[in-house]
């Protein structure tokens, strides 16, 4: 009974739990990202065994209440929060064993009260020409179980066993030559899908689109492919027209007419045209699973279906969201229909989708969001209502949420859950933990408080001794040019540079992006500059002065050596250029041939996974190119909207001119050529205010025709003024330099204190604060400018992040000046990451999805708890360097240091735990009110979960006395921060999440 005792409610039994527990939802996120959702579920989320870890894992929280006497008086905080994990884990086996979701597809002017089952299932329908009966069973099918199972169904006196032999996701047909004992026809047939190879089996029927193809058998309306003794014949009931694709001659076959069927000839019938490749002798049908991921093929299981003395053979297709029409077989005088994949759930009320409606961001294909207008008809009561992103339709414990929708915008898809108790469980498991874990940081006997004590007792605070200190040196983006092999470039940008206040005006004029994103011309020239040459100036000149300039004079910026190729790849041996920048003119032959063309096309060929560095660089180089003539092209600048147009779209001055009429039409294609000439003239005069007033026409035209929907000049000039100033690119080197000096001067003060030390350390601490100020007004900006919290992409949320650990590092500088410092240069080295090449800090428009309050709470608290357990990683890393230089003449000091910055890391990584925990449940809030369910094993929120369990188990070492020592703890803090790691990077740059 002891052992039992122990094995359920012991110290190490939670540890093992806790961290099994992880290990498996780690591992079934790369098991989803190689074999799909249903595996996952299959081999992991599904199984008896993680039900049973759930399990164990809820008695040990019971259990351990008791042994920790939790129901006292000072540790009720602490019982509030482990209890609500077990009505989270009862919510959550409420939602699985009793609730059910699916997706409802609609027509316009449709009604449906029809569910296509989130699940999938062996369907079965028995009947003797007198009795009909239902069969289904619940089936998990992947690749990589054992899926094997034999079910045998009961029907008045007879049985109906089915067995399982194979499973193939994804299966795609395949000829298997020599194998059988028949031959095949392959066709090419073009139809509406486009091209395809098909395949009949001698004695079979081919179904495609209207047209029903038989060979060597005969069916009512079928084209009739027979053997003859001079080869195939072909009969139609329809009249068939025939091109020798040799001679050309055509003509045509009459219905009913029987004509030799040959190769090299195309044959057509209504919309489909077809031609006899081959005829395969001695073969069969075979299938493989498609080894592309976006693949929309079916999957196939194979069953046998055996009653009485006979058994048949059965190829279900199917899987999840398709429900199709049953196989039909007779066996033992029963007739059997049986399928694979989704059923229907009926409803008790019905719905009518009068209208979709999808709006998009100004002058972009982008979804901004998409609706319904429904009426819900219960009996003789009906009532109109609207479903869109974020908004939901509440009726008899049922959801309705706007998931998606036909493609030709004809048509919704809502999804459909069913799980009111659930649901409130779980919520109040979410409430009960919030308040649990907020009240333990202010209740008098928690731990938190306790270690709050201690770390005041401290009378000598401690400072702590950097021993390795990481010099970083970094070079210029890219070398200088080779100005000898460019001998004209220093003339050509000489006679094409424009002075700065004009280029200024320029900058401030209103561009409409791809994305329908509305923004000064400024910000765009950054990140074309950006993008083409690595930089946001060439030279001394500014990105306003190269695009206005290279708008001007394409043909000189052709010359210039601005486009950035990758050296270490030698593209430049292919176009004939050294170092790391190439003209325009370099991509192409004496000819005018595009130089890359055949790289380029083989580098598309290959699958995003499997290209090459070289294959990349090429794509990126042809991308650079193209971007490059676009620009001098000036079908980028979209400076002019179009009059009264219903998406608010503008239009180049080189653009699609029929939309415009009358003056309107002569202004937009004058207006450019007629700057120019005021340019030439003012750099011979030096009075540029003609100039300047052509840029107050387009403004003038701007105003007319868009101000519904541009930005007003105040945000305009705040996102200018966020341009030039680059607030988080420059905190970079500040909060380094600050960071790193106030580090040495706890260095010197710990060994040899003084006034002077004191002094400059609160003048640096002053200077972090003033630069987290500047910090906080750069987030600021960037909201207002964005219209949305800036947290939505992934430089935005790196950028908030590192705002997140100054915040940490205050919280806790009383106590410790070295925490102040250690967190500028972490929240320094993030922004460092935030600027690499890979995050692009454009500000772009928002998917609907994300157009959510909730979205906006659970990602603030989230990205905010990486700052504080990205503190403790780095505190503990700083624990560790110190316990290597410990001996007898410093053991006392060091020692207090040691205590000191662990009591810290344990405050920190508390606060970032439950910050971490609430961020990720309040995720799930945020996905339950925008697509119906609270949790579904996505990679993202798995492995967020998978970081809760993970510093829990740090949090918890405490309670095994072999693993409670300081060094152990800071050791594993360091290491529980790859799973961080891993659910920020790992799972958005490797992972499908």
């Amino acid at each position: 009974m002891k052992t039992v005792k122990n094995l359920l409610f012991s110290s190490k039994s939670m540890l093992f739990y806790m961290l099994a527990y992880a290990i498996a939802m780690g591992a079934a996120t790369f098991i989803e990202n190689d074999y799909g959702t249903t595996a996952s579920k299959a081999a992991v989320y599904n199984t008896l065994w993680f039900e049973i870890l759930q399990i164990l894992l809820a008695l040990n929280f019971i259990g351990n209440i008791k042994k920790y006497n939790l129901f006292r008086k000072e540790k009720l905080s602490v019982l509030l929060f482990h209890l609500a994990f077990v009505v989270i884990l009862i919510g959550s086996g409420v939602t699985r064993y009793v609730s059910f979701e699916g997706l409802m597809p609609i027509r316009e002017g449709a009604t449906s009260n029809l569910v296509i089952s989130d699940k999938t299932f062996l369907l079965l329908r028995i009947d003797n020409d007198e009795v009909q009966k239902h069969y289904e069973k619940g089936l998990l099918m992947s690749s990589i179980t054992n899926n094997s199972f034999s079910q045998t169904f009961d029907f008045k006196e007879k049985a109906v066993e089915v067995s399982y032999v194979d499973f193939i996701p994804k299966a795609k047909e395949t000829l298997k030559e020599g194998n059988g004992d028949k031959n095949m026809l392959h066709l090419v047939i073009s139809a509406s899908s486009g091209r395809e190879d098909k395949y009949i089996e001698q004695g079979k029927l081919l179904k495609v689109g209207n047209e029903i193809f038989a060979y060597d058998t005969a069916f009512p309306g079928a084209i009739e492919i027979t053997t003859s003794g001079n080869g195939l014949s072909i009969k139609s009931p329809k009249s068939i027209t025939h091109m020798s694709m040799d001679t050309q001659i055509s003509g045509t076959f009459k219905e009913d007419s029987i004509s030799s069927f040959t190769k090299r000839m195309l044959y057509g019938i209504g919309s489909i045209s077809f031609v006899l490749k081959d005829v395969i002798e001695n073969s069969e049908i075979g299938f493989e699973s498609d080894t592309n991921k976006n693949s929309n093929l079916q999957d196939l299981l194979i069953v046998d279906v055996k009653s009485g003395e006979k058994t048949e053979r059965v190829n279900l297709f199917g899987g999840k969201g398709y429900v199709n029409p049953k196989h039909q077989l007779t066996i033992n005088n029963l007739n059997i229909y049986i399928g694979y994949g989704s059923k229907y759930f009926e409803l008790p009320f019905k719905i009518k989708l009068n209208d979709f409606e999808l709006e998009r961001y100004p002058g972009s294909n982008s979804p901004a969001s998409y609706a319904s207008e429904i009426t819900l008809i219960d009996g003789k009561d009906e009532s109109n209502h609207r479903i869109f992103m974020n908004n939901v339709l509440d009726y008899k414990n049922y959801r309705f949420f706007q998931s998606s929708y036909d493609q030709d915008e004809k048509g919704t898809i809502l999804s459909v859950n069913h799980d009111n108790v659930g649901t409130l469980l779980t919520y109040l498991g979410y409430l009960l933990l919030s308040i649990g874990m907020f009240w333990t940081l202010f209740a008098p006997g928690s731990r938190f408080t306790m270690l709050n004590k201690k770390l005041k007792k401290l009378s000598n605070k401690s400072k702590l001794s950097v021993i390795a200190l990481f010099l970083m040196s970094s070079s210029a983006f890219g070398q200088a040019p080779n100005m000898h092999y460019y001998e004209n470039v220093d003339s050509i940008i000489s006679r094409n540079t424009l002075p700065k206040d004009h280029s200024e005006a320029f900058g401030r004029l209103v561009i409409q992006d791809n994305g329908g994103r509305l923004k000064p011309i400024n910000t765009f020239a950054s990140e074309f500059m950006r993008k083409v040459y690595g930089k946001d100036h060439y030279k001394d000149l500014n990105a306003d002065q190269v695009l206005l300039s290279m708008t001007i004079n394409p043909i000189d910026w052709q010359f210039v050596p601005i486009i950035k190729i990758d050296e270490k790849t030698k593209i430049g041996n292919k176009i004939g250029v050294e170092g790391k920048y190439a003209r325009f003119f370099d991509f192409f032959d004496e000819k005018g041939v595009y130089k890359l063309t055949g790289d380029v096309e083989f580098a598309y060929q290959h699958k995003p996974n499997q290209r090459g560095t070289y294959d990349k660089s090429i794509i990126k180089a042809d991308e650079r190119v193209n971007i490059f003539y676009m620009a001098y092209q000036g079908t980028l600048l979209r400076l002019f909207p179009i009059p009264k147009d219903s998406n608010n779209k503008w239009i180049s001055y080189v653009g699609d001119l029929t939309k415009l009429t009358g003056d309107d039409s002569l202004f937009v294609a004058k207006i450019m050529p007629w700057y120019v000439s005021e340019v030439k003239k003012a750099r011979t005069t030096g009075d540029w205010t003609d100039a300047d007033k052509k840029f107050e026409f387009i403004s003038m035209f701007q105003q007319k025709y868009g101000h519904e929907v541009i930005p007003t000049k105040e945000k305009i000039n705040y996102e200018v003024l966020y341009n030039k100033y680059e607030p988080f690119k420059n905190l970079f080197p500040f909060y380094m330099v600050i960071g790193f000096v106030l580090l040495i001067v706890s260095l010197l003060q710990l060994f040899k204190p003084n006034k002077w030390f004191n002094r400059l350390s609160n003048i640096l601490a002053v200077l972090i604060v003033s630069g987290f100020a500047f910090h906080t007004v750069g987030l600021a900006v960037r909201w207002y400018i964005s219209g949305h919290a800036p947290w939505s992409n992934g430089y935005e949320s790196m950028i908030y992040i590192a705002w997140a650990t100054i915040l940490a590092g205050f919280i806790f500088a009383r106590n410790s000046r070295i925490t102040l410092s250690s967190t500028a240069i972490l929240s320094s080295l993030i922004l460092l990451v935030s600027h690499l090449n890979w995050l692009d800090p454009e500000i772009t428009n928002l998917v609907p999805v994300l157009d959510s309050y909730w979205l906006m709470i659970h990602v603030a608290i989230i990205t905010a708890s990486y700052g504080f357990v990205g503190l403790g990683a780095i505190l503990g890393f700083l624990v560790l360097i110190i316990y290597i230089f410990i001996n007898n003449d410093n053991k006392e000091k060091l020692n207090k240091t040691i205590k000191e910055l662990s009591y810290i890391n344990e405050m920190t990584l508390t606060i970032g735990l439950f910050m971490l925990t609430i961020g990720t449940f309040l995720g799930g809030i945020w996905a339950n009110e925008s697509w119906g369910r609270y949790w579904g094993w996505d990679p993202k929120e798995t492995w967020a979960l998978v970081s809760v369990f993970i510093y829990s188990f740090v949090l918890h070492l405490r309670f095994v006395p072999g693993l409670k020592s300081k060094y152990t703890f800071n050791l594993v803090s360091v290491i529980a921060f790859s799973s961080i790691i891993m659910t920020y990077f790992g799972v958005n740059f490797y992972l499908s999440g």
